[in-house]
């Protein structure tokens, strides 16, 4: 009995699998073959059609011109898979005939192949009465949005989305080679280039960029209410990149439906508060004006299960902003608790990518060249100064070797780069620029300004970045001051002199994962101080941060010497620094140096350069004669002190 039984569940098991593969790689019954015949009902008034030629390649169609009777040309045919990149549904790309006539309009469609998982297919939906009908006459100066001038299939959205889009992009391209003076600009495909920027780049990364801002809602119970901005306006390839296509084309239908104009600020809402969110009690404040945010003014956007803010947040909304609020300057949101303590505010400012969203700019592709003319106001001067009066206070500090100068230094550092603005470097703007080219580091001035005075002073002195210029650095040399020393441990030689190579390996990996898989980021388990300042929703994060804290409170710089990959590719590149710290012979009898080094990096008169976070320590030892060399060279060698000879360090 059992053998049969189990015999008869084996066979049941075999045949469901057996039903669910067949059903997962079936495809619709479509024929892309092009015949006289299908193009004729793209365009029926055609006496004739060309055979496919030209660049992009086309279907002339030939007929009688109005007003004189004459034949000519009447407008294109064309295949969608012919302009690449060719529109992915849910799980597969889709293809369609599409007719072009020579004033810019669309006059009709035919969708010729496409095919979706066991889980979204239902059979031929995409020819639901309605939906194809939709494309007929259908000039291109119109949107092609979902949920604005196109319905579409219910259940379906996702594949509604890509096929207009790709009916969009693909006549778009067309009327600019054969119709330039139909008045549809020429240029790259911002919606398409927008994706080419973000669509490697995960939630953290955009946190890094200020393109998500977030802001902590602390309740009497110690509770949180984490809430996460994000600017969308009404631009589609956006909103579904950070939202999905479904709940993007779900929110805008609705904030379209209730305002005619207004622009989107995506809201996420995490946390653990034992007060649940409520939308009436947010508000925007721009130049000294409040504008209130009613309930009707906030649309759902659904469960944050698919794009970017996928897992980062337990469902999301969108705020339809006023349209006297300007997206281009900063303005501040606020929540009201309602529990007598003040709102919670966020100064928040579109930038980068989505400002040039904001002002309408045609999205450039990654590496593109720039215009000649840039618009000076984009430039952050704030920052530009603080970023100036920073540098100019590490280079003192570096200089100087004062110890009351760099606590100064390093406290700035923290507050300012760390928890204010956000903008110190990261892996992220290296696995970035891999992936993306160095557009995204020219295009933000702060930015640029930090890795080229990065780059110059590694390049001279070593990693004085490492020392007073990151944030997460002086995190950990706060705890090694106020941490009692009888906790503190100094890690084994055999052991430290091994583990060292674990940021190099950390290094390794994340760039291997960069070039081989882009759109997959693993920087952010390596980098804690993002958990920290960006006040990061991931327990798993929290966790992480936590572990390298309390070992950081133990071992002096322990994230710096054993885990940091942005210290191990500094490290690298200080390996041909031209300015390295003095050694004197006093230093082969002293040790000294080597027990106050906070990583490590020396042992008696040799230092490992590639570790030296330039903290100045050892220098300002020499200096004031702190050691052995408070003693002359004749006074040792007459006390029977041996020194070896100095090796280059």
């Amino acid at each position: 009995m059992h053998v049969r039984s189990d015999f008869a569940r084996l066979c049941c098991v075999a045949l469901c699998l057996l039903c669910c593969a067949q059903a997962a790689l079936a495809q619709t019954p479509f024929n892309r073959t092009i015949t006289p015949e299908l193009l004729q009902q793209l365009m029926p008034a055609a006496t004739r059609f060309s055979e496919k030629a030209g660049t992009p390649p086309v279907f002339t169609a030939y007929g009688p011109v109005a007003n004189t009777g004459a034949e000519g040309v009447m407008g294109y045919v064309f295949q969608t898979s012919d302009l690449p990149p060719l529109e992915v549904g849910f799980s597969a790309p889709i293809e369609v005939l599409v007719a072009l006539d020579t004033q810019a309009t669309v006059t009709a469609i035919k969708v010729l192949d496409y095919n979706e998982s066991f889980r979204s297919s239902r059979g031929d939906f995409l020819s639901a009465r309605g939906f194809q009908e939709q494309f007929r006459s259908k000039p291109l100066s119109d949107e092609f949005r979902v949920g604005r001038d196109i319905d579409g299939v219910s259940r379906a959205t996702i594949t509604s989305w890509a096929t207009t889009r790709g009916i969009y992009n693909a006549a778009r391209r067309v009327a600019q080679v054969y119709l330039p003076d139909s008045g549809i600009a020429a240029g790259e495909d911002s919606g398409a280039n927008l994706r080419l920027h973000l669509e490697p780049q995960s939630w953290d990364d955009l946190k890094a960029q200020q393109h998500v801002q977030e802001l902590a809602v602390n309740l009497p119970d110690s509770t949180v209410l984490a809430l996460s901005f994000a600017y969308l306006g009404n631009n589609e390839t956006l909103g579904q990149i950070l939202l999905g296509a479904e709940d993007f084309s779900r929110a805008e239908r609705d904030a379209s439906n209730r305002f005619d104009a207004g622009q989107l600020v995506l809201v996420g809402i995490g946390g653990n508060p034992s007060d649940p969110f409520r939308q009436e009690r947010l508000s925007v404040h721009q130049n000294g004006v409040d504008f209130d945010m009613p309930r009707r003014r906030f649309v759902y956007a659904g469960s944050a299960q698919d794009g970017k803010i996928a897992q980062q947040a337990d469902y999301a909304g969108a705020m339809v902003l006023p349209t006297e609020i300007d997206v281009t300057q900063p303005f501040t949101i606020q929540y009201d608790p309602n529990n007598g303590q003040p709102p919670a505010a966020l100064e928040f400012s579109v930038q980068g990518l989505m400002r040039d969203i904001a002002l309408g700019n045609d999205i450039l592709a990654p590496g593109a060249p720039a215009p000649d003319s840039q618009n000076s106001s984009d430039v952050s001067w704030p920052r530009v100064l603080a970023l100036l009066v920073i540098f100019a206070l590490v280079m003192a500090t570096f200089l100087t070797k004062n110890a009351r100068l760099r606590w100064i230094t390093l406290t700035i550092t923290l507050v300012y780069l760390g928890f204010i603005n956000g903008g110190f470097l990261s892996m992220s703007h290296i696995t970035n620029t891999i992936n993306l080219g160095p557009s995204m580091i020219l295009g933000d001035v702060p930015l640029l300004m930090i890795v080229v005075f990065t780059l110059v002073t590694t390049l001279i002195w070593g990693r004085v970045f490492c020392s007073t210029l990151c944030p997460f650095g002086a995190v950990q040399d706060l705890l090694s001051k106020f941490v009692p020393r009888r906790w503190q441990r100094t890690v084994p030689a055999r052991i430290h002199d091994k583990a060292l190579y674990l940021k190099y390996i950390f290094l390794a990996l994340i760039v291997v994962m960069a070039v081989v898989q882009g759109g997959v980021s693993i920087f952010q388990y390596f980098e804690p101080f993002g958990t920290l300042f960006f006040y990061s929703t991931s327990i798993v994060l929290w966790a992480i941060l936590l572990v390298i804290l309390l070992a950081s409170a133990v071992v002096k710089r322990f994230y710096c010497r054993y885990i940091c990959p942005l210290g191990a590719a500094l490290g690298v590149l200080s390996l041909v620094s031209l300015s390295r710290i003095k050694r004197v012979p006093q230093c082969t009898a002293c040790s000294v140096c080597e027990h106050s080094c906070p990583t490590g990096a020396i042992r008696k008169h040799q230092i490992d350069f590639k570790e030296c976070v330039r903290c100045d320590i050892c220098e300002s030892k020499l200096i004031h004669k702190a050691g052995v060399c408070k003693h002359s060279v004749e006074s040792l060698t007459a006390r029977g002190v041996v020194l070896l000879p100095l090796t280059p360090v």
